[in-house]
């Protein structure tokens, strides 16, 4: 698990229909280096806008998630090439389950009622999942 997950995260916003960890820029930034693989700086500012955000603003945030253990980075020149260390969809997934993780600390019948909403949505190979998940869980119980 990225440290990003050990530590948390204090807020918490929807953007596009789904929750996010990040900040307006701090997403930006992310869209870009998961399209891409990787990005400097100066591509980043680009994909932005260069006349949007100042070079500084965008190498401060792009620091800050290196910091926050969401990128890691290599030195190139003066600068770093910046990659991300998750996929977007493990990334999403880290950050659904922490939302299941603390919606269902006290109650963790929860989790079974939101699941009764969506479960007609879920393909077959979800389904099967989650049926190896129960089995697994059933066969550790009974040890």
């Amino acid at each position: 698990m990225i440290e990003f997950f050990k530590k948390g995260f204090k807020t918490l916003k929807f953007r596009k229909n789904r929750p996010s960890p990040f900040g307006d820029l701090e997403e930006k930034v992310m869209d870009y280096l998961w399209k891409h693989g990787s990005g400097t700086v100066k591509e980043v500012r680009k994909y932005l806008g260069e006349d949007r955000f100042a070079h500084t603003t965008v190498m401060t945030v792009m620091d800050r998630l290196y910091k926050k253990g969401i990128l890691s980075r290599k030195r190139e020149g003066k600068g770093y090439i910046y990659y991300p260390v998750v996929s977007r969809e493990n990334f999403e997934a880290e950050v659904a389950k922490k939302i299941v993780k603390e919606l269902t600390k006290e109650k963790p019948s929860i989790a079974v009622a939101a699941f009764e909403g969506i479960v007609e949505e879920l393909s077959e190979e979800e389904i099967k999942k989650l049926e190896e998940i129960i089995k697994k869980r059933k066969k550790d119980d009974s040890r």
